[in-house]
């Protein structure tokens, strides 16, 4: 339990360092930072199958497809809207939006397992809403009508990273309930090498030279 407890704590510190890093490497862009993200990921996890238990072996090609999709869209995705809407919006406004996740991943599973009465979900839901309700409004109506129009824009960038996680969750998902699940391992580091041949596909976008 503490193990895991301190698991969670230091995946969440580590998770908010995807809201900092954009503001913090002015001037590379988004591109940029997406770039060089995961093709530095991409290449820890080719560099990790050495280790066999990190190989995609005995995985169809179509689950291999499906594993490099997963990889470059879903993670590549994801940051890429992460990344502008903190320019535009700060560092604050993202991972309100963005950290509802967790809730919209219940909802959805709620509807489809039934596992929780809507009544007792009901009051918590609400109180989230209404949170993210404040911090958008009180975030937008601080601004001046240049900054309005700036931290709607990455309210609409969080809103898409948001979609695409949850599309994310929710397909990785069915892959790591069906009877032939791949190795954990092996499903990180071939979606690891998916992002990186995603991030390459962003190159032409780069604004520094090679």
């Amino acid at each position: 339990m503490l193990l895991g407890i301190i698991a969670g704590l230091t995946t969440c510190a580590l998770w908010g360092l995807t809201f900092v890093a954009p503001r913090a490497v002015t001037p590379f862009t988004a591109w940029d930072v997406t770039i060089a993200r995961y093709c530095i990921f991409g290449l820890a996890c080719l560099m990790l199958m050495a280790d066999r238990r990190f190989r995609p072996i005995g995985i169809a090609r179509s689950r291999l497809l499906v594993g490099l999709l997963l990889g470059g869209a879903g993670y590549v995705g994801y940051f890429i809207s992460v990344a502008f809407a903190v320019q535009l919006a700060g560092a604050a406004v993202p991972p309100v939006i963005i950290g509802t996740m967790p809730v919209f991943l219940a909802i959805i599973a709620n509807i489809r397992d039934r596992s929780a009465p809507w009544k007792v979900l009901a009051l918590p839901l609400a109180l989230i809403a209404i949170g993210v309700a404040i911090v958008n409004a009180a975030t937008v109506s601080a601004a001046d009508v240049a900054g309005t129009e700036s931290i709607l824009l990455g309210v609409l960038a969080s809103s898409a990273a948001l979609a695409i996680w949850i599309a994310y969750g929710l397909a990785n998902a069915a892959v790591m309930r069906s009877a032939d699940a791949p190795e954990g391992l092996q499903w990180t580091g071939l979606q690891g090498v998916g992002a990186a041949i995603g991030s390459l596909l962003l190159l032409p976008l780069a604004s520094f030279d090679f």
